[in-house]
């Protein structure tokens, strides 16, 4: 595996773990944010045309193993698809990565992930 791979890795399994603990009433929406910032880091190894199935299988890991609907996960994909705040960086950071460190401040998927 190269170093580019097992830094995304590293990327991804931080943004994972960095949710704040949350009552079991809130699972869903834990679960939900998950796949926004797997989801992210997928699209953006799309864009680039970097090898995303690692990506992938733990974007379908976390759809298996929740009680969600398909058809909210997709709606959830293909809003951080076209996802493009406007966020200034100092070192013009691209676009499409910075976004995923931002996915909580975002009305819209906030609204598809409490509805």
């Amino acid at each position: 595996m190269n170093s580019k791979k097992i830094s995304i890795l590293f990327f991804l399994s931080l943004l994972l773990s960095c949710t704040p603990g949350i009552s079991s009433q809130d699972e869903r929406t834990k679960t939900l944010y998950k796949y926004a910032y797997s989801s992210c880091i997928f699209w953006y190894f799309k864009e680039k045309g970097y090898d995303a199935e690692d990506i992938r299988s733990v974007n379908g890991g976390i759809v298996e193993t929740s009680q969600v609907s398909l058809d909210k996960f997709q709606e959830i994909s293909l809003f951080i698809k076209d996802y493009t705040p406007s966020i200034q960086t100092k070192n013009n950071i691209d676009q499409h990565l910075a976004k995923c460190f931002y996915l909580e401040d975002s009305k819209d998927l906030s609204n598809i992930i409490l509805k």
